[in-house]
């Protein structure tokens, strides 16, 4: 074990002999940057929900891009991208030993195209405004989407979800609206950390309720109301008088609803068959320390989002399927040692690429498809790119790219901001890591001001009628003026409009519009789920009847930091509390 010092924040971390024997296994140096501050390098790197309107710089055609239109990169449609117009080895580089590795990545970066929207070819159509999206169909305003349908305005969607609106993190649910970290679930609207229930609102850690409404810590339960058993008759009376037709009546229920979860009891965090795990949504998995939202896995480390089967990993973001992956983003699909990647699937033994597919012994490539022995997109024979590489390694070494805060990106690092093709404020940093205007460049990260939006309002949220019973379909022609008019810090449009099968929804569900644009309503439902941290606390329980005299004194990792207003158990006195 090794007590280091940030090379960034200057704060202590520690590496421990396990850590040191996996960085050993994938030939990889330690980190010199603490987990949080790698976790943030690799979102500065990641936009996942800014979409711009530009052209393909190859056909001509108006596309939806992830890169604004003055950024200085070549960016090709999809059509373009993956037809044979499109030569990856036609940009390749010889290795220049004069110059840091960084900078030269970048020149390639600059000249290569990139693809738009990060999607896969097996969509059914439907998701032109959708990021990070596979084996789905009219995806609308979502992104990070997996064999989904008919969903909109949502991010995370984890597989077989349909008819889904305004929602976070979500898996197998239909006809939701205003769902974060739930799954299994039918016909609900604003649920928080709860499962497998159906016709419910308002529900907060509920397992297996149906007819529920404005409940907390509620498991097989039916006909529940604020938390009191009632009959079916008693309930739907109940129901019918808090009229959920309504704006006005609805924003006063979201108010209770965030007091009925500050004011609950919760576990320390949702581990379901997780063995020797800690972090929080870890699912099946074994051995997974410090990571988040974590399915069928074992033996990672600092991983955030990995939706299927990853093993022996360390600091990954948003992966799928692999093995010996290391400080990568949006990397899987059968993955074998691979480090520093960005959006590169069914790899092997390749560091440092950005958007290749099945691709092997690739170093510092970009849109690769089925090469080998790779290097700066330049072809290699196997005994030149082995007689190559361990000179770059150590050129990588002799002469690091050293950004403006003085550090030092050696072999070993990921790649560095300042060379990210986007600003903090277009990427996930931006929303897990809020900081200010001046906080962002102060620590010398790009910033990126709000785009000229001169839309013609027609109707001013106050205009639009309080009941979705009194709206007519001429709304569709509408362009609503955002209630926060650009004076919130949740990136507003300013105005946004109604779809037809938005509007549908809302009657289908007797839900009133919103009065936000869906940027200002996806950080707002942002506060609902918890952070990528954790805190070591003790267990809150002082009840004598929990197996324990006194306050417990059960010690626990938890994302609910000091400050939050939930009482925190241990698991085994909240399954006292609860069950």
């Amino acid at each position: 074990m090794e007590t280091k010092t940030c090379q960034n924040c200057k704060s202590k971390f520690v590496v421990e002999q396990e850590d040191f024997n996996f960085y050993e296994k994938i030939k990889v140096p330690p980190p010199t940057w603490c987990p949080e501050c790698r976790l943030i390098r690799r979102m500065i790197t990641f936009n996942v929900r800014n979409l711009y309107n530009r052209k393909c710089d190859n056909c001509n055609k108006k596309i939806i891009s992830i890169f604004r239109s003055n950024s200085p990169y070549k960016v090709w449609c999809f059509d373009c991208y993956f037809s044979d117009k499109f030569n990856s080895l036609a940009y390749g580089n010889d290795y220049n030993f004069s110059l840091d590795f960084f900078t030269q990545y970048e020149q390639l970066r600059r000249n290569i195209p990139l693809l738009s929207l990060e999607q896969s070819g097996n969509n059914s159509g439907g998701c032109e405004y959708a990021n990070y999206t596979y084996a789905s169909k009219n995806i609308y305003l979502s992104h990070n989407v997996a064999k989904s349908e008919d969903v909109y305005y949502s991010v995370f969607v984890n597989r077989d979800n349909r008819m889904c609106f305004d929602s976070l993190s979500f898996r197998e649910d239909e006809l939701c609206y205003e769902v974060v970290d739930s799954n299994h679930n039918y016909n609900c609207l604003y649920l928080t950390r709860s499962d497998l229930c159906i016709d419910s609102q308002f529900l907060f850690n509920c397992v297996n309720c149906q007819n529920c409404f404005m409940s907390s810590n509620q498991r097989n339960q039916n006909y529940v109301f604020r938390n009191k058993k009632l009959s079916k008759d008693e309930y739907e009376k109940m129901l019918e008088n808090e009229n959920l037709t309504s704006y006005r009546s609805l924003k006063i229920l979201e108010e209770e609803y965030q007091k009925l979860m500050g004011n609950s009891i919760v576990s320390f965090a949702r581990l379901v068959n997780a063995i020797n795990c800690t972090g929080d949504i870890i699912e099946n998995s074994k051995n997974c320390v410090s990571s988040f939202y974590i399915w069928k896995s074992e033996n990672l480390k600092y991983v955030t989002y990995s939706v299927n089967a990853l093993n022996d990993s360390y600091d990954m973001l948003d992966s799928g399927r692999g093995e010996r992956m290391y400080e990568s983003i949006c990397s899987g699909r059968g993955n074998y040692e691979i480090a520093f990647c960005a959006r590169t699937f069914n790899a092997v033994q390749s560091y440092y690429c950005e958007g290749c597919i099945d691709v092997k012994n690739s170093f510092g490539c970009i849109g690769l498809r089925n090469k080998e022995y790779c290097i700066l997109n330049k072809q290699y024979n196997k005994e030149e790119y082995e007689k190559l590489l361990p000179k770059i390694i150590k050129q990588m070494e002799e002469i690091p790219y050293v950004d403006k805060n003085n550090c030092k990106y050696k072999f070993g690092e990921f790649f560095p901001a300042e060379i990210s093709p986007f600003a903090y404020n277009e990427t996930m940093a931006y929303e897990q890591f809020p900081l200010s205007k001046e906080e962002i460049l102060s620590k010398n990260f790009k910033w990126q001001d709000d785009l000229d939006r001169s839309y013609n309002v027609t109707l001013k949220s106050s205009d639009i009628p309080d009941n979705i019973k009194d709206v007519s379909d001429k709304i569709l022609g509408e362009t609503i003026a955002c209630e926060h008019e650009g004076k919130c810090s949740h990136q507003c449009t300013r105005a946004f409009r109604i779809i037809p099968v938005e509007l549908q929804f809302y009657k289908r569900t007797n839900l009133p519009l919103p009065r936000i644009c869906p940027n200002c309503r996806y950080f707002t439902r942002l506060k609902r789920a918890l952070p990528w941290r954790l805190w070591h606390r003790t267990c809150m329980c002082e009840n004598t009847n929990h197996m324990h005299k006194g306050k417990c004194e059960e010690e626990f990792e938890t994302p609910y930091s000091p400050e939050r207003p939930e009482t925190v158990y241990c698991k085994k006195c909240y399954q006292q509390e609860v069950y």
